[in-house]
C-alpha cells in the first residue's frame, strides 16, 4: 500500500446476522487528529492501524499502538489518541451495530502479518472502485464484509503464545532493573553482547530493536511510577534512564502529548 487513497462510505446499513455495518473509513490522520480527546460512541467500532505509531487511550488507560494494532470499542467506551511519530498514522475504522455486545472489558491485539496483508490487498482492490458506492457495486459490499469478518475473527482468535527468547529475556531484565539503562549501547554492555548482533536477533524475533524495546519499557515504567503522587518526577526520570528531568519531560510529551505532571494529574482523576 505504497500509494495512499482514502476511502469513506457512511450510512451503509450492510446487514448480516447479528451485525449492521454503518460506516467504513480508510484515512490518514490530519494534524487536528494527532491529538484526539477521549470520547464515546453510541455504536461499536473496530480500529486497525496500518501505519504509524502512537498511544491510544481507553478509559484513560494508555495502550501503545503500531502497524497491525487492532482495537474494539463497544458503545460507551471512552477512547482517544496521541501521535508519537512525525509521519501521520494511517488507519481503518469500521462503525457498526451489534445485537449482542460482548462483556469483555479488554479488546486489543496485534493481528497476524498474513491477515494484515489480506486486509491491505482487499483495500487495494476497493480503491479501484472508489468512485462507486457499495450500493452500486456488490463487490465493494462483499469486500467490506470480508475485511469486517477478518478483523472480528482476529479479535475472537485465542492468542497464540509466540516464543521470543531473546526479546523476552531483555524485557524481563529491564522490568527488574531499578534503573533502566540510558542507551541501547549500555544495555548491550550489561548483556555482554555486541549491539548490532543483539539488534539483529531481536528483529528476527519480533521486528523490534533495542531502542524501541527500551522506550516501551521506559514508557510503561513512567506510567506506573507517575501514579505514585509521592515520587518526585526527577526520581522517575532517573529510574527511566534519564539524567536530565527536562529531557525526560520533553521525551514524555513527545510520546504521550502531555507533560509528566499533566499526565499524573489526569491519572488521579
Amino acid at each position: 500500500m505504497d500509494k495512499f487513497q482514502p476511502l469513506f462510505w457512511e450510512d451503509l446499513r450492510i446487514a448480516i446476522p447479528g451485525y449492521s455495518i454503518l460506516r467504513f473509513s480508510h484515512h490518514r490522520h490530519t494534524e487536528k487528529s494527532d491529538l484526539v480527546e477521549e470520547h464515546t460512541h453510541t455504536h461499536s467500532q473496530l480500529l486497525l492501524y496500518l501505519r504509524g505509531q502512537g498511544v491510544q487511550t481507553v478509559s484513560q488507560r494508555p495502550i501503545q499502538v503500531r502497524r497491525g494494532s487492532l482495537l474494539y470499542f463497544p458503545p460507551g467506551r471512552t477512547h482517544g489518541f496521541v501521535k508519537s511519530m512525525k509521519s501521520p498514522p494511517l488507519s481503518l475504522v469500521i462503525n457498526f451495530k451489534e445485537k449482542k455486545v460482548p462483556g469483555t472489558s479488554k479488546a486489543e491485539k496485534v493481528i497476524s502479518a498474513e491477515r494484515l496483508s489480506e486486509v491491505e490487498r482487499t483495500l487495494n482492490q476497493m480503491i479501484a472502485s472508489v468512485d462507486l458506492t457499495p450500493v452500486q457495486n456488490i463487490q465493494l459490499s462483499s469486500d467490506i464484509l470480508k475485511i469486517f469478518s477478518i478483523l472480528l475473527g482476529e479479535l475472537e482468535k485465542k492468542k497464540e503464545r509466540k516464543v521470543l527468547p531473546v526479546t523476552q529475556k531483555i524485557r524481563s531484565l529491564l522490568q527488574n532493573l531499578e534503573i533502566i539503562p540510558k542507551s541501547a549501547g549500555e544495555l548491550a554492555s550489561i548483556l555482554d553482547e555486541d549491539l548490532s548482533s543483539l539488534n539483529r536477533k531481536i528483529r528476527q524475533e519480533s521486528t523490534l530493536n533495542l531502542s524501541t524495546l527500551l522506550n516501551e519499557i521506559r514508557q510503561n515504567r513512567a506510567f506506573d511510577e507517575l501514579k505514585n503522587p509521592t515520587l518526585p518526577i526527577s526520581q522517575i526520570a532517573w529510574n527511566c534512564g534519564f539524567a536530565d528531568p527536562n529531557y525526560f519531560a520533553r521525551w514524555f510529551r513527545k510520546k504521550v502529548g502531555q507533560s509528566p505532571r499533566q499526565w499524573r494529574v489526569g491519572s488521579m482523576g
